[in-house]
C-alpha cells in the first residue's frame, strides 16, 4: 500500500515522528527566539537568586544593630539637631552620622592635647578637608590650595591634571543612618587613627583604654575630647574641633606686602605666565567690620573676643585684661571702637565655665603651669584667604616663679644670630668652635654636641634650619609655623625666656635694684613712683616691676593672634637716655611690642629710672594695624615706609647682616645698651657675697648669680659682635618716599668700636671678675633625686667656662659669614670710603690676644704667678689653633678663603719670628708655664708652616696633600 501523505504534517513534527522542514529564515528566526527565551528564563532564575541574595545580606549592617546600646547625642539647648548626628553607648564609644550632602562640604578640623603634656593647650595643628565616598570606605581628602590657577580654561585643565588633593585617611562606613547618610566610628577615626593629626605624641599611645570625655555636636560644630595613655603611659587628653567653613565666607583677602610684618598665607598662581613671580600672598587678619560703616567710630559688627580661663591667678588677671585690651587704641585708630572684649571665666561664679578653651569657637588666654616657662599666641586661618578663625594664648607661669632657667639655653643660641648658612656649616665641621657646645655648662656638652649632631643630619641638604623645621608641633623651633604651610602662624616664640631671665636678675636681690632705681632717681630713702608702704608683692616681687613684664608679654602674645609677626628693628628708635627721661615714662620705648625688649635698667644711660618695659603698644603697630585693618587705601599707609618709628625687620632677618635686627638689644644705639650691661653686670659682680646670698641660704645662689651675669655679659659682647661687617638694610621699594637705598654701609669707627668692645670684654682675665673669694663660694646643690639631680662638679670649672666664652668671641669674629661681609664691602664701598677691612680685623684680635709679647716681664715669674695666666694661655692655643686652620686652603671661608689664608700665614710666620726672640730676651725672667707654652706654640707654627710648604710644593708638582690633625674639642689648662 502506497505511502500515507497527511496535508497536515504537523501533529507528527509535535509527535516527534517527523522532522519539519522549514525554511532557512524560519529557521534562524525561531533559533533565535528560542535563545531569548531560554536566556530570559536563565536572567529570571538569576535575578531571583541575586534578589534573595540581596535580601539576605544587605550592603551595610542595619544601623539598629551598629548602634546597638548608643543613644543619640543631644547637645543644642532647643534639641536641634547638629552638624553631625552622634550616638554613644555607656563605654564612650562614638558613633556620628554625617548628611546627606556631606560630599558638597568643606570641614575645619582643628586638634590640640588638651592635658598630659608640658605643651597642654597649645594649638597642635588644623586641617581643612572634606570627606569624599569611595564604596563601602569614606576618605578624609585635603584640597590642595597650595598650588591654584585663575588662567583660561586650559590652564584650569592641565592645573588639574598635576596638581591634585591629597587624602589624609580613610575610614569604613559602618551603616547607614536614619537620615540617610553615612555612618562612621569616630573612636576608628579620631583615636585609632590619632597619629595622622598628631605625629609621634600619640603613635604609641594606648588606645584600647581611650575614654571619650566630651562628645558635643551644634549646628555648626562637633566637639570632641578622649583620654588615654599617651606614650609612656602619662594620661592625656586630645580634643578635635570640627567645624564647618564654608568657601566663601564674605572676607576679602588683603595683599600681603613685605615692608609690613604680617603672617601670611599664600598659594602659586600659575595661571598668568606674565607675572613676575606665581606666588600671591595674603596677610591673616580677622574679618572686622563696622556695625554702621556710615560713622566715623563704630563698634565691630563681630569683635574678636577673648575669654580669660579661669586657671589665671586672679592677682594676675587684671594685668593679662589690660595687655588685651591694649590693641584696641591701634583699632580705634582706624574707626573701630572696642574691637576686641574680653570677658573671665570665673570658677567661683560659673561665668563662661560652660567654655572650653579647645573650642575652636572661643578665644582663651590659657594658663598653665608646666615648668617650662614659656608663652605662645597662635592662630588657625582659612587656607584660601587668610582669615583668621581661631587663636589662643598659653601663659606658662613658669616663668615668673624663678624655677625656670630656660636662659641657660637662651644664650648661646643668641651667640650664633648673625651666622649665616656658610657658619652653620662650617661649625658642624668644627664643633670645638661652636659657641652652642662651648657656652654651655661642660656637664652639659656631650649631650648638646650629640643634639647638634641630630640636627646637623636633618638639617643635611637644605641650608637654612628654616627648611628643616617640623610642623607637628608648634612653637618648638625657632622658625616654627613660618614654612611648610599654606597659612603661616606663630611658632616658637621667646619672648617670655627674656622675662624670666629678667625676674631671675631682679629676684637675686630686689634691694639691689630698689637702691639702683633710688641712686637714679635721686632720692635716698624711697622710690619716687611707689612708698614702700604701699609696695604690693606678687610672688616676692613688687607688683610695679612684675605686672608691667606680665601685661608686656601679653601684648606681644596678642599682636601676633591678630596676625603680627615678630619686629626686631623695633627696640631702636629711641635712645636710652630718652627713655630714661622723667617725661618719657607711660610712652613707647620701642617702635613696637612685637620685639624681644630687655629690661630697662639704668645705669647711667639717663638722669632717672624711667618704665622698666614697654607700657604701651608702639607707632609701628598703630601703622601695621591700620595697613591690615584699615577700610582706606593700603596703598597711601605704605607710603610712610621710611619714618624712622616705622623701622620693621623679622625673625629671618636676624640671621642677615643689620645688627639692629636683633633680639635683646635696646636703644637707638645697641652699643651703648651693651656698654651699659657690662657696666651692670660689674657693679652686681661686685655684691654678690654680700648682698645677694641672705642667711640661711645656699651658697649655690652665688653660683646661680654668677652665672646669670655672665650669660648678661655674653649677651651684650655678641650684641656688640653683630655690627663687624654688618649693613644696613631697609624693605623700601623704588619710589618710596625718602628714596633709601636698600642696602646703606655702617659707619668704619661704628663697626671698629664694636670689635673693641668685643676684645676688651672677653679677651682679658678682669673682663670676668673672678676673684679667689667668689670662686670659693660658688658651689651647687647636691641633692640627687627625682627633684634636682646635678652632675655639675661642685667647684666651678673657671678654666672651662672662661675658655668657652673666648672660644665663642673667637668664632663670632672670625667665621666665614662676618668675614665675607667685611670683605664684601670692601667692594661694596664708594672710592675713598673709609671702610674695615679684613686685615684690620685680625690684626686687632691677634694684638688683644698676644699683647704678652709686647712688653718685656719687669721682674722675674714663676708657675705660682706666671707672666701669661692660664687663661690667657689657654686663649693664645685657641687662636692658634686657628689661626693655623684658617692659614689651610681647606678653611671654609669661601669666597674668602684666600685672603684669609694668607693673612694667617702671615700671622703664623710673624709669630715665628717673634717667638724666639722673646723667649731668649726675656729667658730668665719667664716661668715655667709660660715657657713652656710658648715653645709648644712655636713647634706647632714650625709643623704648619713646614707643612703649607710642602702642599704647595706638591701642588705645583702635582702630588697629593697634607693637613694638620689639630685637636678636637676645647684645650683648657686646669689650674696653675
Amino acid at each position: 500500500m502506497p505511502p500515507r501523505v497527511l496535508e497536515d504534517s504537523s501533529c507528527l513534527v509535535t509527535m516527534g515522528l517527523l522532522r519539519p522542514r522549514w525554511p532557512l529564515e524560519t529557521i534562524a528566526m525561531k533559533s533565535s527566539n528560542l535563545t531569548f527565551m531560554l536566556t530570559t528564563i536563565l536572567g529570571l532564575i538569576l535575578g531571583a537568586s541575586s534578589v534573595a541574595a540581596a535580601q539576605g545580606k544587605p550592603d551595610f549592617p542595619k544601623f539598629e544593630d551598629v548602634s546597638k546600646g548608643h543613644t543619640k547625642v543631644i547637645s543644642s539647648a532647643d534639641g536641634g539637631s547638629g552638624m553631625y548626628t552622634l550616638y554613644k553607648d555607656n563605654d564612650g564609644h562614638v558613633l556620628a552620622e554625617l548628611p546627606r550632602n556631606f560630599e558638597n562640604k568643606k570641614v575645619f578640623i582643628a586638634y590640640t592635647i588638651k592635658g598630659g603634656v608640658p605643651t597642654s593647650g597649645v594649638q597642635y595643628g588644623d586641617l581643612y578637608a572634606y570627606w569624599k565616598k569611595f564604596g563601602k570606605r569614606l576618605a578624609l581628602v585635603e584640597p590642595n590650595y597650595e598650588i591654584r590657577t585663575t588662567g583660561d580654561a586650559q590652564s584650569k585643565s592641565g592645573h588639574e591634571r598635576v596638581y591634585t588633593d591629597r587624602v589624609i585617611l580613610d575610614v569604613p562606613i559602618t551603616t547607614m543612618g536614619p537620615g540617610g547618610g553615612p555612618v562612621i566610628d569616630l573612636n576608628n577615626l579620631l583615636v585609632s587613627r590619632s597619629s595622622s593629626f598628631f605625629g609621634g605624641a600619640t603613635r604609641n599611645a594606648n588606645t584600647k583604654l581611650a575614654k571619650t570625655v566630651k562628645a558635643k555636636s551644634f549646628p555648626k560644630n562637633v566637639e570632641l575630647a578622649f583620654e588615654m595613655p599617651l606614650n609612656g603611659g602619662n594620661f592625656g587628653t586630645i580634643y578635635y574641633s570640627i567645624a564647618e567653613i564654608p568657601e566663601n565666607t564674605g572676607y576679602k583677602p588683603r595683599v600681603a606686602d613685605e615692608r609690613i610684618g604680617y603672617f601670611v598665607t599664600g598659594h602659586d598662581d600659575i595661571g598668568n605666565p606674565s607675572a613676575d613671580t606665581p606666588r600671591k600672598r595674603y596677610i591673616n587678619r580677622w574679618h572686622l567690620q563696622k556695625a554702621d560703616p556710615k560713622l566715623k567710630l563704630s563698634p565691630p559688627k563681630e569683635p574678636v573676643v577673648f575669654y580669660i580661663e579661669h586657671t589665671t591667678p586672679v592677682r594676675y588677671r587684671r594685668w593679662v585684661r589690660d595687655g588685651i585690651l591694649e590693641w584696641n587704641k591701634a583699632f580705634e585708630q582706624i574707626g573701630i571702637v572696642n574691637a576686641i572684649e574680653v570677658y573671665q571665666q570665673d570658677e567661683a561664679t560659673g561665668a563662661h565655665m560652660e567654655k572650653d578653651p579647645e573650642d575652636a569657637r572661643y578665644n582663651f588666654v590659657l594658663w598653665t603651669n608646666s615648668g617650662m616657662g614659656f608663652a605662645i599666641g597662635p592662630s588657625r586661618v582659612h587656607p584660601r584667604t587668610g582669615q583668621i578663625l581661631d587663636a589662643d594664648i598659653v601663659m606658662d607661669e613658669g616663668f615668673i616663679s624663678g624655677w625656670v632657667r630656660t636662659w641657660e639655653k637662651l644664650v648661646p643660641q643668641t651667640a650664633m644670630e648673625n651666622f649665616g648658612p656658610e657658619t652653620i656649616e662650617w661649625l658642624s665641621d668644627r664643633p670645638e668652635y661652636d659657641p652652642r657646645i662651648r657656652l654651655v655648662d661642660p656637664a652639659l656638652r656631650s649631650e648638646v654636641e650629640h643634639e647638634l649632631a641630630l640636627e646637623r643630619a636633618r638639617l643635611a641638604g637644605v641650608g637654612h634650619p628654616a627648611f628643616a623645621t617640623d610642623p607637628t608641633l608648634l612653637g618648638d623651633e625657632e622658625f616654627d609655623g613660618l614654612v611648610h604651610r599654606v597659612s603661616q602662624i606663630n611658632g616658637s616664640c621667646q619672648h617670655c625666656a627674656v622675662r624670666a631671665m629678667d625676674l631671675a636678675l631682679f629676684r637675686l636681690s630686689p634691694d639691689v635694684f630698689d637702691e639702683m632705681s633710688q641712686k637714679q632717681n635721686g632720692s635716698g630713702e624711697a622710690d619716687i613712683e611707689v612708698e614702700e608702704e604701699d609696695v604690693q608683692l606678687l610672688d616676692g616681687v613688687p607688683e610695679h616691676y612684675i605686672g608691667p613684664l606680665l601685661r608686656d608679654v601679653i601684648m606681644h602674645e596678642v599682636g601676633h593672634t591678630i596676625g603680627l609677626r615678630h619686629n626686631f628693628k623695633a627696640s631702636t628708635i629711641r635712645s636710652l637716655n630718652e627713655i630714661n627721661q622723667d617725661d618719657f615714662k607711660g610712652s613707647a620705648q620701642a617702635g613696637s611690642v612685637m620685639d624681644y625688649m630687655p629690661v630697662n635698667i639704668n645705669m647711667d644711660d639717663g638722669p632717672v629710672q624711667g618704665d622698666y618695659t614697654m607700657v604701651t603698644i608702639g607707632p609701628y603697630d598703630y601703622w601695621a594695624i591700620e595697613y591690615g585693618y584699615t577700610f582706606g587705601d593700603t596703598d597711601k599707609v605704605l607710603e610712610r615706609v621710611a619714618e624712622p618709628d616705622l623701622i620693621y625687620a623679622t625673625d629671618e632677618d636676624t640671621r642677615g647682616p643689620d645688627p639692629r635686627a636683633r633680639r635683646f638689644d635696646h636703644g637707638a644705639n645697641p652699643l651703648n645698651y651693651s656698654e651699659s650691661q657690662i657696666r651692670l653686670v660689674k657693679s652686681l659682680r661686685e655684691r654678690i657675697l654680700e648682698d645677694m646670698v641672705d642667711d640661711g641660704d645656699s651658697w649655690a645662689k652665688a653660683r646661680r648669680a654668677y652665672e646669670l651675669l655672665l650669660n648678661k655679659h655674653v649677651s651684650a659682647v655678641s650684641i656688640a659682635s653683630n655690627w663687624i661687617g654688618g649693613s644696613m638694610v631697609n624693605r623700601d621699594k623704588k619710589g618710596d618716599p625718602a628714596g633709601r637705598a636698600p642696602i646703606e654701609m655702617i659707619d668704619a669707627d661704628q663697626q671698629r668700636r664694636a670689635l673693641k668692645i668685643v676684645l676688651d670684654n672677653s679677651m682679658y682675665d678682669d673682663a670676668f671678675g673672678l676673684t679667689p673669694e667668689l670662686l670659693r663660694h660658688m658651689t651647687v646643690d647636691r641633692w640627687f633625686d627625682g627633684g634636682s639631680m646635678s652632675m655639675s662638679d661642685e667647684t666651678w670649672p673657671v678654666h672651662s667656662r672662661i675658655s668657652g666664652i673666648q672660644a665663642s668671641a673667637l668664632t663670632q669674629l672670625l667665621n666665614p659669614t662676618t668675614m665675607n661681609r667685611v670683605y664684601d664691602n670692601e667692594f661694596r664701598a664708594d672710592p675713598g670710603q673709609d671702610v674695615l677691612t679684613i686685615p684690620e680685623v685680625m690684626e686687632e684680635v691677634h694684638l688683644a690676644v698676644w699683647s704678652e709679647l709686647d712688653d718685656d716681664p719687669e721682674r722675674m715669674h714663676d708657675a705660682r704667678n706666671p707672666y701669661i695666666s692660664s687663661l690667657r694661655r689657654n686663649l693664645q692655643r685657641e687662636h692658634l689653633e686657628r689661626l693655623i686652620d684658617m692659614s689651610m686652603p681647606s678653611n671654609g671661608f669661601r669666597a674668602a678663603s684666600v685672603p684669609v689664608r694668607d693673612l694667617s700665614r702671615m700671622q703664623l710666620a710673624s709669630l715665628r719670628e717673634q717667638l724666639p726672640d722673646f723667649m731668649v730676651a726675656n729667658e730668665s725672667n719667664l716661668d715655667a708655664y709660660s715657657n713652656a707654652h710658648l715653645q709648644e706654640s712655636l713647634a706647632m707654627i714650625d709643623r704648619a708652616m713646614d707643612a703649607q710648604y710642602i702642599y704647595n710644593a706638591d701642588e705645583m708638582g702635582g702630588g697629593g696633600s697634607i693637613s694638620i690633625a689639630l685637636p678636637r674639642g676645647p684645650r683648657e689648662e686646669s689650674t696653675d
